[in-house]
């Protein structure tokens, strides 16, 4: 495919660069060709530099691996170009923001949070085989590989990744056992399966895979969420089962939220096409679109939608574009682990845009909304308790 410039692509590439100028009424329309391409890049250069927790970076590495990524496309040189430098720029920028879309009249309180402190989440993982035996998966781990009954695994323990190799097929499914990778809360990993399909898990989520994969298909389930990319193989489709649907691909990046608390459950495709079944509706998506589900009605909505603002997770950030404070706290609590105690219902419905790194500490997080909003924030161990400010 040719990526062409049009006349307004200086504005497009402004706007997905500099968000804090991004409302929900700005003219970026996500179904164009152009900027679903943009998106894709621009995320594949934030993953290629890696989360800003290790301050290391090699730009002239990570511009390689963007171009490996991109060699299928026609007369890239001029975009090519102009991404060197925005690779360049987020390796520049360290300093992680949060803005504030909710506006009070009066002046705000200049208050500050107690002394103690919660620290991000770590990779940290627990892997259940299908034999029963339990491994604990961290950075004290004793055992970086091992072997039971002809599976072999090697944890990375540094990069959280944990790579598995199942080296035959299984030929009847009868016969089917399975794995379980699960990520407590304040945790993610990542797993590395045999086909080369690679997955990334967000806190308080499990995927189970089998021993051995069939020779024709490519079967798991999961709960929580996760980031795909899935190894593209025409003879043996790869299916994620989650609760209420089903997910079907054969090379694709897409990632899946269907925590079982929540009200939906969504499909958000970043590259390659997937199916989505519920029920007995089949929905064939296309780039830059996600499939939402209400988990008690049974309704779905197709909508186009900025895709980073869903797998910006993997990246190290969360992207918030003016999600309500109730939802942005429950991203919050699965990854820095601690319960949200309101004293003020209204807080909930307050609105914010913005972007959190994932590897500061929260405390930086809550003192910044203190100094820019009337709302306050106690500390105790794992337990905060938010309220109003007291006027006067």
């Amino acid at each position: 495919m040719k990526f062409q410039f049009s006349e307004d692509m200086w504005e497009k590439i402004s706007l997905l660069w500099n968000r804090e100028k991004m409302q929900d009424d700005d003219n970026l329309d996500y179904s164009d060709v152009q900027v679903k391409q943009l998106m894709k890049m621009s995320f594949q250069v934030r993953r290629a530099t890696k989360s800003v927790k290790k301050q290391r970076y090699d730009v002239s590495r990570a511009w390689l691996n963007i171009e490996s990524r991109t060699h299928t496309w026609g007369h890239r040189r001029g975009i090519i170009r102009i991404f060197k430098y925005a690779a360049v720029l987020i390796v520049m920028v360290g300093i992680v923001f949060l803005w504030v879309d909710y506006q009070n009249e009066n002046n705000f309180s200049l208050t500050t949070v107690s002394t103690d402190s919660i620290s991000s989440g770590t990779h940290k993982a627990e892997l259940m085989l299908a034999n029963g035996k339990r491994v604990v998966l961290d950075s004290d781990m004793d055992v970086h590989e091992m072997e039971v009954l002809g599976m072999k695994f090697v944890n990375d323990d540094e990069n959280g990744e944990l790579r598995y190799d199942g080296s035959f097929v299984a030929e009847d499914s009868s016969k089917m056992s399975y794995n379980t990778l699960y990520i407590p809360k304040g945790g993610e990993y990542a797993l590395l399966l045999p086909d080369g399909s690679r997955v990334w898990l967000n806190s308080e989520t499990s995927i189970r895979f089998p021993v051995r994969f069939l020779e024709d298909q490519r079967d798991v389930y999961l709960v929580g969420e996760a980031y795909f990319e899935v190894a593209k193989d025409t003879s043996a489709p790869f299916h994620v089962h989650i609760e209420g649907g089903e997910v079907t691909v054969l090379g694709t990046s897409f990632n899946i939220s269907a925590y079982k608390e929540d009200s939906i459950w969504q499909t958000t495709l970043v590259s390659g096409r997937v199916q989505v079944t519920t029920g007995n509706r089949k929905i064939l998506m296309t780039p830059a679109e996600q499939y939402s589900v209400n988990t008690r009605t049974g309704e779905g909505i197709l909508r186009d939608v900025d895709t980073e603002l869903y797998i910006s997770w993997v990246d190290g950030k969360f992207y918030f574009n003016a999600y309500t404070f109730e939802d942005i706290v429950r991203k919050l609590e699965r990854w820095y682990d601690f319960k949200m105690d309101y004293r003020d219902e209204n807080i909930k419905q307050m609105r914010f845009s913005g972007t959190i790194n994932k590897h500061r500490p929260l405390n930086e997080i809550l003192q910044f909304l203190e100094k820019t909003t009337d709302i306050h924030f106690e500390i105790s161990g794992k337990n905060i308790i938010v309220s109003k400010t007291k006027k006067g």
